[in-house]
Parts: C-alpha cells; structure tokens; sequence
C-alpha cells in the first residue's frame, strides 16, 4: 500500500505569496533522470489504457500561464527510492 499525504500551506518567496500544495508519497521514488523529463509532453510510454502521458506537462503549462510553479523532488532529500514530493506553488498575492 502506498501512502500519499498532502500537505498545504501559504508561503512568501520572490515577492510573491503563494498557496503550497505538497503531494508525497511513500511509494518507489522517481530517478534523478526521470525527474529531467517528467514534465515534457509525452514523456511517459503510451500504454494502451493508460493515456497518452500530458498530464503533468499540461498542469506545469497551466501553473506557468498563471505564475505558477511545479516540480517533483525526493520525500527524503538525496534518497530517490523512499517516494516523491510533488510541489505545486500557485500565486495568490504579489507583494511590490
């Protein structure tokens, strides 16, 4: 069984304030060269059934449109076996 646990929380970072949403997991981890690659459009292998692999291309073209930001990183940092934290930082407020 894996466990994903999410974490949300309001913090300050380049001038901006930003709603942080954090997804981890205890699951297999993602490698250091998958984590390169993730986001492209059609990074994944097609499986029949098992889409077409745009999803998190789409969501970090979004979050961009939007000044937003995503990235996966290790759930415990420089061990990439023991699960993901995927990061998604949404602006809510622009402090000038």
């Amino acid at each position: 069984i894996i466990d994903i646990f999410v974490n949300i929380t309001e913090v300050f970072e380049d001038s901006q304030i930003y709603i942080k949403i954090e997804f981890k997991d205890n699951g297999i981890g993602i490698s250091d060269k998958r984590k390169e690659w993730i986001f492209k459009p059609d990074s994944l292998e097609s499986k029949k059934g098992k889409g077409m692999g745009f999803g998190l291309s789409l969501v970090k073209k979004i979050l961009e449109f939007y000044n937003g930001k995503i990235w996966v990183e290790d759930r415990i940092k420089g061990d990439n076996s023991q699960g993901s934290n995927f990061v998604i930082l949404i602006p809510i407020k622009d402090i000038q």
